[in-house]
């Protein structure tokens, strides 16, 4: 999680002068001495042992665990291992393959289907309006015309005025096929006439014919349409788990930093059957032991402690900002503040236990955990693991920003899943967006916008805000003429003495690194 290292260049300790000078309306602080790195080498599975029970440990002691990342690199010259996970990958893959192909070829028999509904509803509706002048043009077009010369097209050129007079006599006598009552309606010769009789008693035979049928077969097509729709959904539901867990094996060289890594590091050899496994994992509780700090604060009802997380100063520098904030490496969440606030609501949700009402600081652990495997050609195995270990203590509205991050970070899984199976739901990714800005970019090429001088003002003024606001933050003066901020602020006197050495005394000494060394045997 870089948006850690993000937030302590605002909330960390206040020096080096003009660093961190929001220390107070956020707290972000990590000990140099937390910052450590524990190496142990164990025959082959002792240090995997090591790394869940440590793990259960931290969950047991009252932490909040979650796994942020994990990568996975095996040698092909460890045959059995590489095989096995290969496999299994390949296995995957091929089932993904087949799964979506299904997907495909139903969506295509849907669209078709679609395409013929939206057909059929159309007559239907002509139908249920009695629209007479539609029905008897459908007959015109797409009836009568295969009688060949003896259709109403075929002898317009004897009769030119016919095809009016058929309409006509739809409108007047729809039902009526007396020849004489024809001729007399419509004032027109004998000939014509029989003709146009004709004509009515085959359409009214048609159209009794057609319209029950039309019906009958939109019942059919909605069926047929409804039952691949189904079979859409199963078919997607089916592979969502499968493509969630293929994503799982997520291969080390997959990273590009990795990749650059594997040229100097000694662990990488394609001679020697080795593989590399990291997992990073955070894990947090509340800060206990030294008081709340006191001071006029509005009563929040979701907080108790009567400060709000989700304050101007989180929105602004922690959440929608794209320097530094979530925004800089979540981007799309500037356009989907509800969302955001959704999450927020879900994160500060006391059912969820993920923040306490009452707390306003918290332990934040980050661990990652390198794993190697070797094997040696004379058979033998041994594991070395390494955990990388760094312990801040955090105010709750950083907490609240780190945990949204976690949630924004299932989200883009989720849409990635969805993006592949092209899944379209009202709460998940939506086709019409793109849809939207295309019509909208043919909406400006086709008419240029009028000037509006009122919202060219206000853009210009918008302009010389921000450009002031950048002018004032880089000269210190957005913070020399504020309030310090609702959490502990002296961080020389108070913060020093009364925060940190329990952070160390009473959290990451008993709870990381006695237990760690304890269980790897250092020592005795």
């Amino acid at each position: 999680m870089a948006l850690i290292d993000d937030i302590e260049s605002y909330c960390g300790p206040p020096f080096p002068a003009g660093t961190a000078k929001y220390f107070g309306k956020g707290i972000c602080v990590a000990p140099f001495e937390t910052r450590e790195e524990f190496n142990f080498t164990f025959p082959k599975g002792k240090g995997t042992d090591l790394w869940f029970s440590f793990v259960s440990h931290l969950e047991n002691k009252g932490y909040k665990v979650q796994k942020v990342n994990e990568m996975l690199e095996i040698s092909p010259v460890d045959q059995s291992y590489y095989n096995l996970t290969q496999r299994q990958k390949e296995e995957m893959e091929g089932r993904i393959k087949q799964g979506l192909a299904s997907v495909a070829s139903a969506v295509s028999d849907y669209e078709l289907l679609a395409h013929d509904v939206r057909k059929y509803k159309e007559l239907l509706k002509i139908i249920k309006i009695n629209d007479e002048h539609s029905l008897r043009a459908m007959f015109i077009d797409e009836v009568d015309i295969s009688t060949g010369p003896n259709a109403i097209k075929s002898i317009v050129v004897r009769w030119p005025t016919i095809i009016a007079d058929f309409m006509t006599l739809g409108e007047k006598m729809p039902a009526e096929e007396n020849v004489d009552k024809i001729k007399d309606e419509l004032k027109i010769s004998r000939a014509e006439a029989v003709i146009l009789s004709t004509k009515q008693r085959l359409y009214n035979n048609w159209k009794e014919i057609f319209i029950p049928e039309v019906e009958n077969r939109f019942r059919r097509l909605v069926a047929q349409m409804n039952s691949r729709k189904k079979s859409i959904e199963e078919y997607k539901s089916w592979l969502k788990p499968l493509i969630a867990r293929h994503r799982l094996y997520k291969e080390g060289l997959s990273a590009s930093n990795i990749i650059k890594e594997t040229l100097t590091t000694p662990y990488h050899s394609p001679a020697q059957a080795i593989s590399t496994n990291t997992t990073s994992i955070v894990a947090w509780q509340p800060f206990v032991g030294v008081e709340p700090r006191a001071g006029s604060l509005s009563i929040n009802d979701l907080i108790k402690s009567g400060i709000n997380p989700y304050d101007k100063f989180t929105k602004e520098k922690l959440i929608f900002n794209r320097e530094k904030g979530l925004a800089k490496e979540h981007p799309w969440i500037m356009n989907n503040i509800e969302f955001v606030e959704e999450k927020i609501r879900e994160i500060t949700n006391p059912k969820n236990e993920w923040m306490k009402e009452n707390r306003l600081y918290y332990v934040f652990l980050q661990i990652t955990c390198d794993r190697v495997v070797m094997k040696s050609p004379s058979g033998f195995e041994l594991e070395d693991i390494t955990f990388h270990t760094k312990n801040w203590l955090v105010s709750q509205n950083v907490l609240l920003v780190l945990l949204l991050e976690l949630k924004i970070m299932q989200e883009e899984f989720n849409r990635e899943i969805n993006q592949l199976l092209g899944i379209t739901n009202e709460d998940e990714i939506k086709s019409e967006e793109e849809i939207d800005k295309i019509i909208e970019g043919w909406k400006k090429e086709s008419k240029k916008e009028k000037p509006n001088k009122f919202k060219e003002l206000k853009e210009k003024f918008l302009n010389i805000k921000t450009r002031f606001s950048k002018i004032f933050e880089s000269l210190g003066l957005d913070t020399a003429f504020s309030r310090l901020g609702p959490y502990e602020h002296n961080f020389n006197d108070r913060f020093t003495n009364m925060y940190l050495p329990p952070l160390a005394v009473d959290f990451y000494r008993p709870h990381v690194v006695s237990y760690l060394l304890k269980e790897a045997g250092v020592g005795k």
